[in-house]
This record gives C-alpha cells, structure tokens and sequence, in this order.
C-alpha cells in the first residue's frame, strides 16, 4: 500500500510541471495585426500591379484606334481620287 501512494504522488507531481508555454492573449492580437499587415500589403502590390497593366492594355488601344482613324482617312482619300476620276 505504500508504494501505491508513492506512484500517486509522483503521478500528480508530474502533472503538474507542463513544457508547453501558457497561450497568452499578445500572441492572438500579433498574428491577427501579421495577417491584416500582409493582406494589406499585398492588395497594395496587387493594385499597383493592376493599374500597371491597365495603363498598358489601354496605351494599346489607344494606338489601335489612332491606326484605324489613319487607316480609315487614307481610305476616303483614295475613294474620293477613284470617284474624281469618273
């Protein structure tokens, strides 16, 4: 009976000794504000990235339609050389 209470107590004893550090509430709130940080910072990159590329698809058509505008008066002119000639 005796070596029964003995294994009970040091049950107990090393219950009560943990290596796993206590959660605390700092941990929440700095990987929340981590996470709010990078979602931040990459829609920023994301948005700069977008407009970049809008900038770029909309200088391209901009050119297309000033080639078509030539394309377009290069043609009257030679429709009106042909009906002149009539």
């Amino acid at each position: 009976m005796i070596g029964l209470g003995r294994q009970i107590t040091q049950n107990t004893i090393r219950r009560s000794y943990s290596t796993v550090a206590p959660r605390k509430v700092g941990a929440v709130r700095g990987g929340l504000l981590g996470f709010l940080v990078g979602v931040t910072l990459t829609g920023a990159g994301s948005y700069y990235y977008l407009l970049d590329e809008y900038k770029v698809a909309n200088n391209v058509i901009v050119a297309d339609v000033a080639a078509l505008q030539s394309s377009i008066a290069n043609l009257e002119k030679h429709v009106k050389t042909l009906e002149s000639r009539k």
